[in-house]
């Protein structure tokens, strides 16, 4: 059996690939293609209430700069994700694990090689932001589709300030805040060298 760390460093691992990676949904043709940013999350929701109750607490930066993601979480650490390898490091502490197998629902790594599915749900303003809203559809070629509600600010680019997914837990709404869409330091997509890979069952699945 894994060990408590092990088992909430897999649990952050599952919540941020489901939840924090949705943060790019904006061009016109594909709304996963704002290639560089950096934004604070603010979560609520049934699964907002799962996720502290994991150990999760407080708001979320999170920084993207080409196919690399990074998520903060404050004194827990931190997860770097390659969108083009599909590969995951979690460190806490001095502990790393690298996740070679998707952990959650990645739109943006789904949306490489999927199809995208765009309908119009009206317009709103969100924290001072004028929005388009958009219902928005993933199907990744292999998998089943992620379906979400977002808000894409006009002002910035159709980043969106806004997103409501489906949890495991129930809808969780993502809103951004202190959004700059300049491109965030190359140090801080990098991880130690000495990650192990995430024990798994036969069935790929952390124990």
């Amino acid at each position: 059996m894994m060990t408590n760390r092990l088992k909430a460093m897999t649990w952050l691992a599952l919540f941020c690939g489901a939840f924090f990676c949705a943060g790019g949904v904006a061009q016109a043709q594909n709304p996963f293609e704002i290639k560089q940013f950096s934004a604070t999350v603010v979560m609520s929701g049934a699964s907002a209430a799962a996720a502290k109750g994991h150990g999760m607490q407080g708001d979320m930066k999170i920084y993207r700069s080409g196919d690399k993601m990074r998520t903060s979480m404050g004194s827990m650490g931190y997860m770097v994700m390659d969108m083009t390898q599909h590969v995951n490091y979690m460190v806490m502490n001095n502990m790393c694990m690298q996740i070679s197998r998707p952990m959650g629902r990645n739109p943006f790594s789904e949306a490489q090689d999927g199809t995208i599915d765009r309908s119009p749900a009206g317009t709103e303003t969100v924290d001072g932001h004028s929005c388009k809203v958009e219902n928005v559809t993933v199907t990744p070629h292999d998998g089943q589709p992620t379906k979400m509600k977002v808000w894409e600010a006009q002002d910035l680019k159709g980043f969106p300030v806004k997103i409501e997914m489906q949890g495991s837990h129930g809808v969780m709404t993502l809103e951004y805040k202190d959004i700059s869409l300049d491109e965030p330091p190359a140090s801080l997509f990098t991880h130690p060298d000495n990650c192990q890979q995430m024990p798994s069952t036969p069935g790929g699945a952390p124990q």
